[in-house]
């Protein structure tokens, strides 16, 4: 078997002396068909392994392995990560100290980690947090952890659904129902039974999701 090879880690930061919810890090790490996670997340570290499926182009599978300590302790408990739309691996890590100040770097050890980068498309300036409009960056509302890819796609699909109340037989009772479930927002122990209950919903209305975005 191939050695494991160390995935590219992309990162940005957010950072608050008074609102925790606004004090955290951003990190991607690249898995192209990411399958298999293995996560062990501590406060002080994270370890992280996975496979990359065989694809065209690439019909080898990879072995994935990374190890990162922090710069500082994270909220381990609170932090949240998942692959999105089976690519990716995602996670947004929540700082321990409240401090204004971002930190300069996202490794305990002060050195030059080639496969470690700034992730530009979510990086906002310390001095720019507060015009910035806050967004859930794949992670929508607290709480929710692994496994939630897809939510935003059924969620536009629902919403679609409920703008045509009233046409066509039935119509009035599906938008009931799909207010109901769309205030549940597919949190707990019912979430498989919601998404079931929420796809036939979908499909009895002929708009039904795709593969890739269930």
């Amino acid at each position: 078997m191939s050695p494991a090879i160390t995935p590219e880690v992309l990162w940005a930061q957010r950072s608050s002396s008074t609102d925790a919810e606004k004090n955290y890090l951003l990190v991607t790490i690249v898995i192209p068909d990411c399958s298999e996670p293995s996560l062990d997340l501590e406060s002080t570290h994270l370890e992280f392994k996975a496979k990359s499926l065989g694809h065209v182009g690439d019909e080898q599978e990879h072995q994935y392995h990374l190890r990162i300590d922090f710069f500082k302790e994270i909220d381990a408990k609170k932090s949240l990560g998942r692959v999105a739309n089976g690519r990716n691996y995602f996670l947004k890590l929540y700082k321990k100290d409240l401090d204004e100040e971002y930190w300069p770097r996202l490794t305990k050890e002060k050195l030059k980690y080639h496969y470690i980068k700034t992730d530009f498309n979510k990086w906002v300036d310390e001095d720019e947090q507060e015009e910035q409009e806050e967004e859930d960056f794949g992670f929508p509302g607290a709480g929710a952890g692994a496994g939630a890819g897809g939510q935003d796609a059924q969620a536009a699909a629902l919403q679609e659904l409920l703008k045509g109340g009233g046409q066509g037989a039935g119509q009035q009772d599906q938008a009931a129902a799909l207010q109901e479930l769309l205030k549940g927002g597919g949190q707990g122990a019912g979430q498989q039974d919601q998404a079931a209950a929420l796809q036939e919903l979908l499909k009895n209305s002929g708009q039904g999701l795709d593969a890739e975005d269930a």
